[in-house]
């Protein structure tokens, strides 16, 4: 009996560590060592214990409980290939508005137009077509399996730029080491080490003035370690950028704290920001659909037929009364 309850829990835990690469993909830990050391001790120990019932060790109960564990053991098994066999989880970036073919699943992943808001809020999606395929739209925290190909958005640090000049007159903002010339979405792509900290960077220039402006993503605590964080009033409660301008030869020309929401002066130039978030497409290996399938079914039924009474036994007898 004791053995038949540390191979059934055994078993759970098992199906837990394989579902967990669908429920949580971000964690690297499917590809690691100890993962599939702990997937693969669990293999061993169902396989002792089938073993044994096999030959009787355990009674009727344990011979039904075999194909209970028949499919643990098969969802075991496409954990380990997952996470042994499958690539690693892989990022696809985007500008908004773009599309990126991602040749690894024979797909296009076509990401959103963004405006202002849509930065600030974070609701931009990505749709993920491919041929002969219904297409795959993700937005937000959703998950979706195409074969052995997990496919969810993982937010990054994202900023849309309007700049204008003293007389309120829209200027073009460009970004000239970016494959989207003229997005005026900053996606932080590089980053830049001050002091203690390492923070995300952008760069886009507005030709029409000649300047060039760097912009650094600071977080709330980013900010709680920056001097300069309460100039001027602002919420250090919320995300904002570190703007340092310059001209076309590189001659610094100011510094302004950008809050989101909020117009700011900078060497001659009237800069407001949207801070949020714009996502990036992960694609992560994950346990084939049918085997977790077919072993989930198998467990639960092989843990209904170990229950029920074998055909032919006799209820147990009633005690007699006392005397």
């Amino acid at each position: 009996m004791t053995a038949r309850v540390a191979a059934l829990a055994v078993a759970l835990i098992a199906i837990a560590l394989v579902l967990a690469q669908d429920l949580v993909p971000a964690t690297p830990l499917y590809h690691t060592w100890q993962y599939a050391l702990a997937l693969t001790i669990a293999l061993v120990v169902m396989l002792a214990y089938a073993n044994g019932a096999r030959r009787g060790n355990d009674g009727v109960a344990g011979k039904r409980l075999l194909l209970a564990l028949a499919g643990a053991v098969i969802a075991d098994l496409a954990g380990l290939a997952a996470g042994l066999l499958g690539p690693d989880t892989a990022g696809v970036s985007g500008t908004p508005g773009t599309v990126v073919p991602v040749p690894a699943v024979g797909a296009a992943a076509f990401f959103a137009p963004a405006d202002a808001n849509a930065i600030a809020r974070g609701t931009s999606g990505v749709t993920l077509r491919r041929r002969n395929a219904p297409e795959i739209v993700l937005s937000g925290s959703a998950r979706r399996l195409a074969g052995e190909s997990l496919f969810y958005l993982e937010a990054h640090p994202a900023a849309y730029v309007d700049v204008s000049d003293e007389r309120g007159a829209h200027l073009t903002v460009t970004q000239p080491t970016n494959a989207s010339f003229l997005s005026p979405v900053l996606l932080f792509t590089e980053r830049q080490r001050i002091g203690e900290l390492d923070v995300p960077l952008d760069t886009f220039a507005v030709p029409a003035r000649h300047r060039v402006v760097h912009a650094l993503y600071f977080t709330p605590h980013d900010l709680a370690q920056f001097p300069h964080a309460s100039v001027n009033g602002v919420d250090t409660s919320k995300p904002a950028l570190i703007l340092t301008a310059s001209d076309d030869a590189g001659k610094p020309l100011g510094i302004a704290l950008a809050p989101s929401g909020a117009g700011v002066a900078l060497a001659g130039l009237r800069v407001r920001v949207a801070i949020g978030t714009y996502p990036a497409l992960a694609i992560a290996a994950a346990p084939a659909t049918w085997a977790l399938v077919l072993g989930g079914v198998l467990f639960c039924a092989g843990i209904g037929w170990s229950m029920l009474r074998p055909r032919g036994a006799a209820p147990a007898a009633a005690q007699p009364q006392g005397a």
